[in-house]
């Protein structure tokens, strides 16, 4: 994320979260009105130091931007998250590009759990491609998915489990089925990379 960094230990936390903040870091997912989200609701991911320091950022030529991106004293991400009960940080998707999908706001991280909830699901990312309609802004939802030790990804079984556990327009219109989810140092799917190796008739790529 970026400005703020995040440590997940190894075997520790949920599946899909990049971690709780560093020492001497604050982060916290605010809304518009800059109040803390309830666990489970979306918002930016915000961070400052715990020293009470105001994070500074100056973008040459360009004070207003520099006075937006440390609004109030916080760190904005420009990345839309999450937390759960016990404080864990999810990062759902680039702030303006969500996934909108035959006209509904599709939010990542709630297809993301119901997934990682599957037995034979070990990690899971769920992102948009252009779609196939060809309807402008319009995104199809891909879910990569990274099989278990030892165990075997059925599509038609995870597909089952996400009509049973999601709004019918949620459920993704492919899974695209990998041996590892690139990220950064700092546990943040790089988009990127999964976009090269899509394709609706890919290897690996299942339809619902």
């Amino acid at each position: 994320m970026e400005g703020g960094l995040a440590y997940k230990p190894i075997g520790e936390g949920p599946i899909g979260s990049f971690g709780k903040p560093g020492p001497g870091l604050e982060m916290k997912i605010l809304d518009e009105n800059d109040e803390e989200c309830p666990p489970g609701v979306p918002g930016e991911i915000c961070s400052r130091p715990l020293s009470g320091e105001v994070p500074r950022v100056d973008y040459h030529g360009n004070p207003e931007a520099s006075a937006k991106k440390t609004r109030a004293g916080w760190l904005r991400s420009g990345d839309i998250g999450h937390r759960d009960a016990e404080g864990w940080l999810f990062f759902d998707y680039r702030k303006g590009g969500g996934i909108r999908h035959n006209g509904d706001f599709v939010n990542a991280g709630f297809v993301e759990k119901v997934i990682a909830e599957h037995p034979s699901v070990s990690d899971v990312y769920v992102y948009g491609v252009p779609a196939a309609s060809g309807a402008p802004g319009e995104k199809d939802v891909v879910a990569a998915i990274v099989a278990a030790p030892g165990a075997r990804i059925d599509p038609a079984a995870v597909f089952e489990a996400c009509r049973q556990g999601l709004e019918p327009n949620f459920v993704p219109s492919y899974l695209q089925v990998v041996g590892e989810i690139p990220k950064t140092a700092s546990e943040k799917p790089q988009e990127r990379f999964l976009l090269e190796r899509f394709a609706p008739d890919a290897e690996g790529v299942y339809t619902r």
